[in-house]
C-alpha cells in the first residue's frame, strides 16, 4: 500500500471492516429483487411490491458514490482510488468470486491486485503470533487469493512480498501492470520507510 501510494496521482487507502463487500452484498440483494418482478409486482398487495422500480444502474451509481466519497474520500487530484483489505477468509468472504465479480460490475475500470507474503513468516508476525491456528488460516487465505475467478485476469497482479522489497525488478513490473512509469527513486524510498507490522 505504501507503494502504491508513492505512485502519481495513486490514493489507496487502508483496511476499512469490509464495507466494500458489505455494499456488494447490498447491490446483490438488490439485483436479486429485481429479479422478482412479475405482473403483479407493481400492485401494494404483492410480496415484492416495488421491485419494478428498481434500476441496476441507480444501484451501481450509489454504491460508486458511497463507497468513494464516503468512504475512500480521495484527494481531487486523485486519479486512482482503492483500498487494501484483508479480511477474506471464508467467515467473512463466503464467496470470493461472487464478491471480486460484483466489485467489478459495479466499478468497471477495475485492477485487483493479490498481495502474497511467506506463510510461515506472516504466522510468525506481530498481528499473527498471538492467533491460534494463524498458519493454516493464512494458508487458507492465500490459496485463495491465488485459485479465485479472477486469479489469471488480465486485469490481476499477484505481488509477491518478498520479490517486491529484495530488488526493484517486481516493483517494475507492478507498475506496468499499472500503467505507470517506474521510479527507482520512489521506489527506494518507501523502502526505506518503516511499516506497520
Amino acid at each position: 500500500m505504501g507503494y502504491l501510494n508513492s505512485l502519481p496521482g495513486f490514493c489507496i487507502r487502508g483496511e476499512n471492516y469490509n464495507a466494500l463487500a458489505h455494499l456488494c452484498s447490498f447491490y446483490h440483494a438488490a439485483k436479486e429483487t429485481k429479479g422478482q418482478v412479475a405482473k403483479k409486482s407493481m400492485l401494494p398487495v404483492h410480496p415484492w411490491y416495488g421491485a419494478d422500480l428498481i434500476q441496476p444502474e441507480e444501484v451501481r451509481q450509489y454504491i460508486r458514490r458511497t463507497f468513494v466519497d464516503g468512504i475512500l474520500k480521495p484527494p481531487a487530484d486523485a486519479k486512482v482510488v482503492g483500498c487494501k483489505e484483508i479480511r477474506i477468509n471464508w467467515n467473512e468472504i463466503k464467496d470470493l468470486d461472487a464478491f471480486l465479480a460484483d466489485v467489478v460490475e459495479i466499478f468497471g475500470d477495475v485492477k485487483i491486485i493479490f498481495n502474497h507474503r511467506d506463510i510461515l513468516s506472516t504466522s510468525k508476525s506481530s498481528w499473527w503470533k498471538d492467533t491460534a491456528h494463524s498458519y493454516a488460516t493464512i494458508r487458507g487465505m492465500d490459496q485463495r487469493l491465488r485459485e479465485n475467478r479472477f486469479a489469471s485476469s488480465p486485469i490481476s497482479f499477484h505481488v509477491e512480498y518478498e520479490e517486491l522489497v529484495a530488488g526493484t525488478e517486481h516493483a517494475r513490473k507492478l507498475t506496468e501492470f499499472l500503467e505507470v512509469p517506474f521510479d527507482p527513486a520512489a521506489y527506494e524510498k518507501v523502502m526505506a520507510t518503516r511499516h506497520s507490522y
